[in-house]
């Protein structure tokens, strides 16, 4: 059957019914929602192609606003109305199909002008504005040119002045729709006043006796104040901030087993941190992983790096896995801070782990990222992602931070608050007295002692009794190594596979193994031996193995890099600046050995180490990621040295530049300092055999 493409927000009549498309669905299903009830639907765009061949169905993208926002939801038939509203209706016909005929040789403008101009000399004195014909068009097209759209709708305008006739209700009416439900509103003074011109000039043309009555203008305001509020935000602010206000809220979405639906979203937190040495860093991003079900925080990431595919990927490999190392970790680590003052022990357990069904993601680049949605798709879990502009559709995830705000955040040294209203003149960078394991460690300890055994109003239950009785009626999902869960989380490249083995960033892998995968790859056909490409996967945060795919048995090989200590616990970020900061120096980075790796590694780890004190936030944070990294690597004193060796550089990388920047100081502002430093390498200013210097 041939399928169609059914827009966001298309309109769809459909069993006696009129539904608008909210969202689409990865099984090619429509999420749809009834205009005059609220009430979901879901249908298949199979069923409903159907549906529209049979005649039970049609699109319809100009469906009557009269028809979704009456008071009354019934539209009424022609034959319902009294003989007055009748001529006016078909007045008003006469109008928008002399519009009609004149569109086929001008614009709507000339049209709707020459109308007017052709009923002057017609005789009519007194011919409607040019905004009511063109209101009375619009009206009529988007009711499917039908005359009962043209009827004057008494029945839903509600009050009207007393002191008005129907002309000057009418010309009232006209100017609000003009002037006041507008995105630039005038004020209610301003709409008074230009009714009371309107209403001057169209006097002059009538007898005295015959002149239309000139309202006080508190008449006027309390007329204004007795506004449809929904109306009222809708032509002023729009249709989607009235909807937040106004619109009512239903069970949306609902999860029927634990991890059955997650939501991940990031959070800018609202408090600045500091190093164990007492320099500030700022604030740091949050990225949760929450189970829908039971409101269980299944996983988080902290960090001070803006969202990317890094921390997606830590955040879901945190929700996937058991929490207990991970808490007797977060426990040593706020442990082993000299002078801590914490009690650091969790009174309740984390029970949440396992492989969700579906997760719900935003539209930020880092979610639609290549890597995350293969990764998602060898661990069975699918991804569905938020319509644009419309964040309550994580809405759980998003009370969750809240929440954390409220009850934790807020209440900590450091914390700059929601709004400078709410901080006053609280001095958040001299109260900051945080580290960023503090802060995990209170993060967790929230989580575990307090919000999962705090009732939600959503459940009325707690959040951890929810998860309980959930993995009692359906076990959750487990993958058992953990070492194939890295696997599967890791960045995929496509490289060629040669007699020098694997190059990622100019790195050389080799083993025995690939090797052996090569030269079952090779072709034989002409010839000519081509090498071959494969799939590797690697873990951005550290180089020092890789993973190589054997398409044939299904396995990824693992392959150590021949730099093995200089790529130990080495990101792909800091191997970037690495890089530079050789290339800057005149090195030869095909010639150089890993000895030279290292020292320009421990040159930077020493700079990193004095710049975390810069009074620049952003120097501070990436100088801060350069030393953290190597402390958690065991390198409290930079990398350890290594042996000689001599890798062949590839340059055909297929990782863009645009995922590194130089983290604390242009790449003048680095050689100047390691020049300030004493820092030379014995490579600088080698000579080629003509006599000119050696390009880096």
């Amino acid at each position: 059957m041939t399928m169609i493409h059914i827009p966001i927000n298309t309109r769809i009549r459909l069993d006696e019914a009129v539904y608008k498309v909210t969202c689409h669905t990865e099984t090619g299903e429509l999420n749809l929602t009834c205009c005059q009830t609220g009430k979901p639907r879901l249908i298949s765009t199979r069923k409903l192609v159907k549906k529209i061949i049979d005649g039970e169905a049609s699109l319809d993208q100009q469906v009557p606003e009269a028809l979704i926002n009456s008071k009354d939801q019934t539209e009424k038939r022609f034959d319902a109305f009294n003989e007055r509203d009748k001529a006016v209706a078909r007045e008003r016909l006469s109008y928008v199909e002399k519009v009609d005929e004149y569109l086929a040789k001008s614009n709507l403008t000339t049209a709707i002008n020459d109308v007017i101009q052709s009923a002057v000399l017609g005789g009519v004195s007194l011919p409607p504005s040019f905004t009511a014909i063109w209101r009375w068009y619009d009206t009529w097209i988007k009711g499917g040119r039908n005359i009962t759209a043209l009827l004057p709708r008494h029945h839903v305008k509600g009050r009207r002045p007393t002191c008005l006739c129907n002309r000057s209700f009418e010309i009232l009416q006209e100017v609000i729709e003009d002037q006041y439900l507008i995105r630039t509103p005038k004020t209610k003074l301003s709409v008074f006043k230009e009714f009371k011109s309107r209403l001057v000039r169209e006097n002059k043309l009538h007898p005295e006796a015959g002149r239309m009555h000139i309202p006080s203008s508190r008449s006027i305001y309390r007329f204004l104040a007795g506004l449809n509020p929904y109306e009222v935000m809708t032509g002023q602010k729009g249709r989607k901030e009235a909807d937040k206000v106004f619109a009512s809220v239903g069970a949306g979405v609902v999860a029927r087993f634990p991890l059955h639906i997650v939501q991940v979203d990031h959070h800018l937190m609202d408090i600045i941190l500091r190093l164990q040495s007492g320099e500030l860093l700022g604030r740091p991003w949050l990225t949760v992983a929450l189970d829908l079900y039971s409101r269980m925080p299944v996983g988080f990431y902290i960090s001070f790096d803006a969202p990317s595919y890094v921390s997606v990927m830590h955040c879901l490999k945190h929700a996937i896995l058991p929490k207990e190392q991970y808490l007797e970790q977060v426990l040593s680590q706020v442990k082993a801070q000299p002078g801590t003052m914490m009690d650091a022990k969790f009174s309740s357990e984390w029970p949440c782990f396992g492989l969700m069904d579906t997760l719900v993601l935003d539209n930020g680049l880092e979610f639609h990222s290549q890597d995350l949605q293969d990764s998602c798709s060898q661990l069975g879990v699918s991804l569905e992602y938020n319509p644009a502009r419309t964040p309550h559709y994580k809405g759980a995830v998003e009370r969750f931070f809240g929440t954390l705000n409220t009850k934790l955040i807020h209440t900590l040294p450091g914390t700059t608050f929601s709004n400078p209203e709410q901080r006053g003149d609280y001095q958040s960078e001299k109260a900051a007295c945080l580290t960023i394991e503090d802060l995990e460690f209170l993060l967790a300890k929230f989580i575990v002692d307090d919000y999962a055994l705090t009732i939600h109003s959503t459940l009325d239950e707690l959040p951890l009794e929810k998860w309980d009785d959930g993995v009692q009626k359906h076990p959750v999902r487990f993958i058992s190594d953990q070492q194939d869960l890295s696997v599967l989380l890791f960045k995929v490249k496509l490289k060629k596979l040669t007699r020098a083995g694997i190059k990622i960033m100019g790195l050389s892998y080799q083993s025995d193994a690939v090797q052996l995968l090569r030269q079952r790859l090779m072709k034989n056909g002409s010839g000519k031996h081509t090498n071959p490409d494969v799939r590797v996967k690697f873990d951005p945060e550290d180089l020092s193995t890789i993973f190589v795919e054997d398409s044939h048995a299904k396995i990824f090989l693992p392959v150590t890099c021949i730099y093995e200590t200089y790529a130990s616990k080495l990101s792909i970020w800091r191997h970037r600046i690495i890089r530079k900061a050789m290339l800057k120096q005149k090195l030869d980075l095909r010639k150089s050995s890993e000895d030279e790796f290292l020292e320009v590694r421990q040159s930077l780890f020493e700079v990193a180490e004095d710049l975390i004190k810069s009074r620049q936030k952003r120097k501070r944070k990436a100088a801060n990621r350069v030393s953290s990294e190597e402390r958690k690597a065991g390198n409290d004193n930079g990398p350890l040295p290594a042996s000689d060796g001599s890798p062949e550089d590839d340059n055909d990388d297929v990782i863009p530049d645009a995922e590194f920047t130089s983290p604390f100081q242009s790449p003048e502002e680095l050689e100047e300092e390691l020049k300030r430093r004493g820092w030379r390498s014995s490579r600088a200013g080698r000579q080629n055999r003509d006599g000119s210097e050696a390009d880096a």
